[in-house]
């Protein structure tokens, strides 16, 4: 497995940690319910937990389906460091801005969507081509 890959899936396994600690807070606590912790929580299940989870079995199997290697091996890293930093800019972002409409919110969550978007380019490039006999 490529390092990338099992960064994502460590990062993915520290939010899941975080997430299920933010869920077992909010079911013992009942005020934390009105308060922005159940978007916290449900954002990094999403994006944390699962998104991560997939980018890092992603990069690992998908281009292995194809015979080819990653098309673009720095472009994972950059994606890796723009998902992580983006998601702790979302979280940090909802606590200390009351509406989610902020506008540190809205750039974090287009920096998440740009993240996405690396991820997508880079699996296309590398399962469309077939690998040069």
């Amino acid at each position: 497995m490529s390092p990338i890959s099992k960064n994502f899936v460590r990062a993915s396994l520290v939010y899941f940690c975080i997430a299920v600690i933010l869920g077992v807070s909010m079911f013992f606590h009942g005020p934390l319910r009105g308060s922005q912790l159940p978007y916290i929580h449900g954002h990094i299940m999403l994006l944390g937990w699962m998104s991560m989870m997939i980018y890092g079995v992603g990069y690992h199997i998908l281009p292995r389906f194809s015979g080819n290697p990653v098309a673009y091996p720095w472009l994972s890293v950059v994606q890796f460091y723009l998902a992580n930093v983006s998601l702790v800019g979302l979280m940090v972002s909802y606590v200390f801005i009351s509406s989610t409409t902020g506008i540190p919110t809205q750039f974090f969550a287009i920096l998440q969507a740009i993240s996405i978007f690396m991820f997508v380019v880079n699996i296309w490039c590398s399962i469309i081509a077939p690998k040069e006999a």
